[in-house]
């Protein structure tokens, strides 16, 4: 006989049926004959021409030794300007974000955030039992519009622990002028907060707030490799802060912070910079085609400042979205009011949408009475 033994008991904030994960037994594999334009990787063919010789050139013991990772601190430090005490590794900028939460948010703490966002800000706020300021973006003419003045009296007035704020943010992919974005930066450092920059999509938005730093201590920066880079399948990022905020981070990471492979693979795509910013321009020039041909065709767009753009098919969109299925992989909608109505594709070179375009001209073509 078998007897009924207590189940031990979760942290609250993890037992609440509210946070919930995916089916991480049930994968939702990505037909390989399909274009996949759908979570905003990199898939321009000549870099990654570039990071596959990077990988098979790899040493043995990228693959059979844990990993040592001064070396890539050093250099990735010279090339973001910064020293190495200033950094830190982990696995993608989903892996920074979670130490800053895992570091600094304590049960009943107050985050603030933009609505819509990266989803990962809405998990870790519920993860660590944070109360969460939604900052909605308001819809416009012009696309989705963040308002400013609410973001800052809402610190002001709330006192958060957190404020977090992607620039360019995602999936609206709008990006905060400079000087209403230091506003923003200046009110969390006076409402005693962390500030932490999502920088994801550097360098497609090349502006960034990491030499900022030295003025906002309180200010720290997450990048990805995996959009411009071309390495999502790696899985590395880093953050950028002052050397006391990243003394608190580092003392939370995991005894390694990310694979050796990673580690080894990003040292040396350093050293191919140059392969990465032609690539984001390439990236860039199908993103103009592709937008300039949806506007010709009579469709508003959203040009973002992501590696990702939005399109709104109105009448036309059952008719396109039917000639799309099963060849291209993309956002079809979103529930956001802000971005009602609105497709988005992942930025592509101007080869790979150019069957995109043919497509979708084909469909309304046939769709014309």
């Amino acid at each position: 006989m078998i007897r009924s033994r207590p189940m031990p008991v979760p942290r609250p904030a993890v037992a609440d049926p509210a946070l919930a994960r995916p089916d991480w037994t049930r994968g939702s594999p990505r037909d390989p004959s399909r274009l996949w334009l759908d979570k905003n990787e990199n898939w321009d063919p000549e870099l990654n021409r570039v990071v596959g010789s990077v990988m098979r050139a790899l040493p043995d013991e990228a693959w059979c030794t844990y990993p040592e990772s001064a070396s890539l601190y050093g250099k990735l430090a010279a090339w973001v300007g910064v020293e190495p005490h200033n950094l830190l590794l982990a696995a993608g900028s989903d892996g920074v974000i979670r130490s800053v939460f895992e570091a600094y948010i304590a049960e009943g703490d107050t985050v603030i955030h933009t609505v819509p966002t990266f989803a990962m800000y809405s998990v870790y706020s519920r993860m660590y039992g944070a109360r969460v300021e939604g900052i909605e973006y308001q819809p416009s003419a012009c696309g989705p519009v963040l308002p400013v003045d609410r973001m800052i009296g809402a610190i002001r007035n709330e006192r958060p622990k957190l404020v977090c704020l992607p620039n360019p943010d995602s999936p609206t992919g709008t990006v905060v002028p400079p000087d209403q974005l230091e506003a923003i930066v200046a009110a969390a450092g006076e409402a005693g907060a962390l500030m932490l920059v999502d920088e994801a999509y550097h360098p497609f938005h090349p502006d960034s707030v990491v030499p900022w730093i030295g003025r906002h201590p309180h200010l720290m920066v997450c990048r990805s490799t995996g959009k411009a880079w071309g390495m999502a399948g790696l899985r590395i990022g880093y953050g950028v802060a002052a050397p006391d905020i990243a003394t608190v981070l580092h003392k939370v990471r995991p005894m390694y912070e990310v694979g050796a492979v990673a580690v080894h693979a990003f040292e040396r795509m350093l050293d191919h910079a140059d392969a990465m910013r032609a690539s984001v321009a390439r990236l860039e020039a199908g993103k103009a085609l592709f937008l300039a041909e949806m506007q010709s065709l009579g469709f508003d767009v959203l040009r973002g400042s992501g590696n990702f753009c939005h399109v709104a098919f109105g009448s036309q969109a059952a008719a396109i979205h039917a000639a799309l299925d099963g060849r291209v992989m993309y956002r079809k909608d979103f529930a956001d009011p802000c971005l009602a109505g609105y497709s988005r594709f992942s930025a592509a070179t101007c080869d790979l949408f150019a069957p995109v375009i043919a497509l979708i001209r084909a469909a309304i073509q046939g769709n014309q009475p």
